[in-house]
């Protein structure tokens, strides 16, 4: 599976002034094998190491205190050459040993390529805090246009783009849908899209998905206090349940009797931080910056991966793709796993008078963005998002449905598989 990321790789191989690579992501994303297939094609070879626990290598970088003596130890322990500015070494799961030693050693010296892998928010933090010299680089899930591509449908990415730019009605809209529909359900971890493209079987396909979640919650015991494991599952299973009410605020008091919002503090801002989901809060003005005005005590919480979400709903197929509120709760989730992989911060909105929106972004420049979904083809009205635009003299906002492309009253409304192209305005 071709990803987006590897253009950046590319760029950086050719960089003259190379600086060591880390890149980090999500466990299940694809990194490792990003990067391994990038070193068979754009290398004369690849020196592999799994840091975790690994002995042998750690021993090198403790007992080699000059690059050349590095370099030496790590052709010793691979039986490997390293050959200057052809060998692509590559450090999975990399330490924080491991990273200052690379930052050192390797500081100023551009003729080897260094490439290190991390899941681990610590390890991102320490490279960032520490402003070590390196380039860092993210491998989000596999995204809607990188899918196409994938199952042979590229030629989509451009009729989509042609009518998000002219609001004109895309030609192949019911192609898009059906595609959409399989990528939303599959989700955007690369081992879910293989399965699924290999066995169009969605038994196959729940199982990939269990393994996914276990690999996920094993990240809990990552945490200091042992009660916050189970309160992150306590929370975390409570995600698709609230999803499906009307009105989708989290409420702690659904997790079970008595539940506070002090007792999930913790927990919640470790599993927003290593990406278990995405917290969407509200704010109470449409103004620009919108975090002036958020509330952190009110806020919706989506999962990071809608075939994951599928998965926790544990709805049938046959029943999930005759429901429309069923599978807009899991286009919805979709969109706001784009929008947010893309570099927006979702809010929603909510006014005194009750006026509510379902999602506000901000681009870089300021301009606000209201964005609503909407449930079926044809239930496309809503005074909130009307009454909201004017409130706040905004002249753009989107509505989000199975329709067509088209535009009316500063109102763009876009099917669901178009939420990439929103990307263009941040």
């Amino acid at each position: 599976m071709e990803r987006k990321i590897i253009n950046d790789l590319h760029s950086w191989k050719l960089d003259p002034i190379k600086k060591p690579l880390l890149l980090y992501g999500v466990s299940g994303s694809g990194k490792t094998y990003t990067a391994l297939e990038f070193g068979k094609k754009e290398y004369k070879n690849v020196i592999y190491f799994d840091c975790l626990d690994n002995l042998e290598l750690s021993y090198v970088f403790d007992k080699n205190n000059t690059l050349e003596k590095l370099l030496r130890g790590l052709a010793a322990i691979s039986l490997e050459t390293v050959f200057k500015g052809e060998t692509l070494l590559i450090f999975d799961r990399v330490t924080e040993k491991i990273i200052k030693v690379i930052d050192t050693l390797f500081k100023g010296v551009s003729d080897y390529s260094i490439m290190m892998l991390t899941n681990s928010l610590t390890i991102l933090n320490i490279a960032k805090t520490k402003k070590y010299d390196f380039l860092l680089k993210q491998l989000s899930l596999v995204t809607f246009p990188e899918y196409l591509k994938y199952v042979g449908k590229e030629q989509l990415v451009e009729f989509i783009y042609d009518s998000f730019h002219n609001g004109t009605t895309m030609p192949f809209h019911g192609i898009a849908e059906e595609a959409y529909r399989d990528y939303v359900l599959t989700g955007g971890y690369p081992e879910a899209i293989v399965t699924f493209q290999q066995t169009g079987d969605y038994s196959f396909l729940s199982i990939v998905h269990s393994r996914l979640l276990e690999l996920l919650m094993t990240k809990f015991f990552e945490v200091e206090n042992p009660i916050d494991v189970k309160r992150g599952m306590e929370l975390y299973n409570q995600i698709p349940i609230q999803l499906l009410k009307d009105n989708k605020k989290f409420l702690y008091g659904m997790i079970r009797r008595g539940a506070r919002s002090k007792d999930y503090e913790r927990i919640l801002k470790f599993m927003e931080e290593n990406n278990f989901l995405i917290k969407c809060r509200k704010t109470s003005e449409l103004v620009y910056p919108l975090s002036k005005n958020k509330d952190d005590e009110s806020f919706k919480l989506y999962m990071n991966d809608s075939g994951l979400l599928f998965k926790k709903m544990n709805i049938s197929v046959n029943r999930l793709v005759t429901n429309d509120k069923l599978m807009a709760v899991l286009y919805e989730n979709s969109v706001i796993n784009t929008l947010c992989d893309g570099g927006y911060i979702p809010y929603y909105y909510q006014s005194v008078g009750k006026a509510l929106v379902d999602l506000v972004i901000q681009t870089r420049n300021g301009k606000i963005i209201p964005i609503e979904f909407v449930v079926g083809e044809y239930n496309t009205k809503s005074k909130s998002l009307g009454l909201s635009m004017n409130k706040y003299n905004l002249d753009y906002a989107v509505r989000f449905g199975n329709f067509n492309f088209r535009k009316r009253n500063g109102i763009q409304f876009l099917p669901y598989y178009a939420a990439f192209c929103l990307l263009e305005l941040l």
